[in-house]
């Protein structure tokens, strides 16, 4: 199983990771951020800056995921079920804070630009109608309890996995977006 824990940049995907490891002993917690370095350090360029590269950077992440399966997985990233119409069926559970508390989180980073566009892409993520977990006024892993406690929740009810969008095949892994 996959629970996809899908964010704009500033909801604190990479800060809870270490509480989702504690917190899950037998998933396999993956932020998406964490390969960024290594990528970059392989392609000789900055991926969030680089939008050419964004495509093959998703198709690494999914390699990664697909060579840890069947473990169960909880996938910290910035895209939308849409982006990952062609990756393995999973859950979705969008992760989320106040536009205020985004700025401020995303202000240390020095990037204005960058700042307006995850606001942006946080609406996204909240049109999508799905449960969102609230990280504005929680310590981090009180985020990652609210995490676990919202993937549970979605077993309880019996909410199908995601369905496989048509045109998917193999080695066509759809186009993503990076925004760190």
């Amino acid at each position: 199983m996959i629970h996809y824990v899908l964010a704009a940049p500033g909801s604190g995907k990479t800060i809870v990771a270490p509480s989702l490891r504690s917190l899950l002993p037998g998933s396999v917690v993956l932020d998406w951020d964490a390969f960024m370095d290594p990528a970059e350090a392989l392609a000789g360029v900055a991926i969030s800056e680089t939008p050419e590269i964004w495509t093959k950077y998703g198709q690494l992440i999914r390699v990664i995921v697909e060579q840890i399966l069947p473990v169960n997985i909880v996938m910290l990233g910035v895209c939308t079920p849409g982006q990952l119409r062609c990756w393995p069926d999973g859950r979705w559970l969008p992760l989320d804070c106040a536009d205020a508390e985004r700025r401020t989180r995303l202000s240390r980073r020095g990037h204005p630009t960058v700042t307006e566009e995850a606001i942006t892409d946080a609406g996204v993520y909240r049109s999508l109608g799905l449960p969102i977990v609230d990280s504005t006024d929680l310590e981090p892993h009180k985020v990652a309890e609210a995490i676990v406690t919202a993937m549970s929740a979605v077993f309880a009810r019996g909410e199908p996995l995601s369905a496989r969008r048509s045109g998917c095949s193999e080695g066509v892994h759809g186009d993503v977006t990076i925004n760190e």
